[in-house]
């Protein structure tokens, strides 16, 4: 389960939850948490106290922090051949260290710089989401005022990531190297809804030492809206619109400049011990001088059976978003999911959420106090046969072929340990077995099998 907290920090806050792709490794946006005064933290594990240091005669604080990851991967076919095959596998380094600087009520400043690399792999390291050597993530300064009894406004300025939702639109892609926007942010908290108003280009990821730069070719304004509830069945409504300009994106129907306008709404709800999310957008706009009309729908529906040793879930999500009607015409119908989770589907590469039909059932269940066994099945189809298969950034893979709508389907079986709260270790096994549609495909030559093992400490 995941819970967010919305409201004004250092006020009342209204506690929501639903259900979470049970992120084994994976970490939040610490930009985003609020760490509390000093003394209200007297109470807690040793390193909170020393992590988080009053200034200014107790006027302010400092918080900081360290995560360290490393991963093992041994692809024995990377997407059904496209890639190296790696008999040995390959070793994944990152560090992400942190430090934030509330100088008073009103002024924040945070740095947040990641090194991220790669040993061992065949054919080198994969473009953008392996190798950063050492760069900010996020670097930006924040000015808060209070508006109302209830009311709270925060601007930041800077280098900044961006992790809304279930990460299907936005997100900071945690994978290898995180993805980051540079330009303004505004918040605003009216009780228990926060507005966010965005202005931001896409920071491109070069690999060097503190190289990377705005990307003049990407660029997004919006607002996201998210409201808690307290009622016995809706917890919380998210409201979206997104304008994303790009000068250059690949699709099945060719390359050319796109401008998509995406609006869409997330309903969150809780009964006893049922969550669901039900999503939905839809996109309009202009490629290659041509009109966009697209969309996407998905439904997730969790139970947790009422165990507390065992602490069973079971999850039922399907998806569903539209593809190319016509290659040949000038109308783009392919949903783009703009900005979203690096690894949209499962935990391996594979299928991303353009153009694609998915069922995936899920079954979840501790072990041991500290261990828990996760369990998924996928089922993937092409909405459309005039159009082919993207990656989860919405760039194509693989293009349209006249026969095979059934891509394939993935068995993933992860075991998570986590002795400690600073600590997490993950194994992971996935096999993606192909359809028509890939078999159809004479550059993919085998199905995917993948292994993986991941260390993660946080302090």
């Amino acid at each position: 389960m995941v819970a967010l907290q919305i409201g004004v920090p250092g006020g009342a806050k209204a506690q929501i939850t639903g259900p979470d792709s049970v992120a084994t490794g994976h970490l939040a946006n610490s930009a985003e948490e609020y760490w509390p005064a000093v003394k209200d933290t007297l109470h807690n594990r040793f390193i909170n106290r020393i992590k988080h240091l009053p200034i200014r005669s107790g006027r302010g604080f400092m918080g900081y922090g360290l995560h360290l990851r490393e991963t093992y991967e041994n692809y024995q076919t990377y997407y059904w051949g496209l890639g190296p095959t790696d008999r040995n596998g390959y070793l994944l380094h990152r560090a992400i260290g942190y430090a934030d600087v509330r100088w008073n009520r009103h002024f924040r400043a945070y740095a947040e710089a990641n090194s991220s690399t790669i040993s061992g792999r065949t054919g080198g390291p994969r473009p953008v989401q392996d190798v950063n050597k050492l760069n900010f993530n996020q670097l930006f300064a924040e000015l808060s005022w209070p508006l109302a009894p209830r009311a709270h406004l925060f601007v930041r300025l800077g280098q900044q990531a961006l992790q809304y939702g279930q990460g299907t639109l936005l997100d900071l892609r945690d994978i290898n190297v995180r993805r980051s926007f540079m330009g303004a942010k505004a918040i605003v908290y009216l009780g228990n809804t926060r507005v966010d108003g965005l202005a931001m280009w896409l920071v491109r990821n070069d690999p060097g030492f503190f190289d990377d730069g705005r990307d003049r070719t990407q660029w997004l304004l919006g607002g996201w809206l998210t409201h808690a509830y307290q009622h016995r069945l809706v917890t919380r409504l998210d409201l979206v619109y997104l304008y994303v300009h790009r000068d250059r994106t690949l699709f099945n129907q060719g390359i050319g400049a796109e401008r998509r306008h995406t609006a869409g709404s997330s309903l969150y709800y809780k009964r006893g011990h049922w969550n669901g999310i039900t999503e939905v957008e839809g996109q309009l706009g202009h490629f290659a001088g041509g009109p966009i009309k697209a969309w996407k729908a998905a439904q997730l529906v969790a139970y947790e059976v009422p165990s507390p040793k065992w602490r069973p879930v079971f999850t039922l999500q399907g998806a569903l978003s539209s593809g190319d009607r016509n290659a040949s015409d000038d109308e783009l119908n392919t949903f783009n999911p703009l900005y979203p989770k690096g690894i949209y589907y499962g935990y391996v590469d594979n299928v991303g959420s353009s153009n694609v039909l998915v069922a995936h059932p899920r079954a979840d269940v501790n072990l041991a106090p500290q261990i828990r066994l996760l369990t998924g099945y996928y089922r993937f189809w092409r909405t459309s046969l005039q159009d082919g298969v993207y990656v989860p950034n919405g760039v194509l893979l693989l293009p349209a072929v006249a026969t095979g709508r059934f891509i394939g389907e993935m068995y993933d079986v992860i075991l998570a340990y986590n002795p400690t709260p600073v600590l997490t270790m993950q194994a992971t096994g996935v096999y993606f077995r192909r359809g028509p549609y890939l078999l159809n495909q004479p550059a993919l030559t085998t199905d995917i099998y993948y292994g993986g093992l991941r260390v993660t400490v946080r302090i």
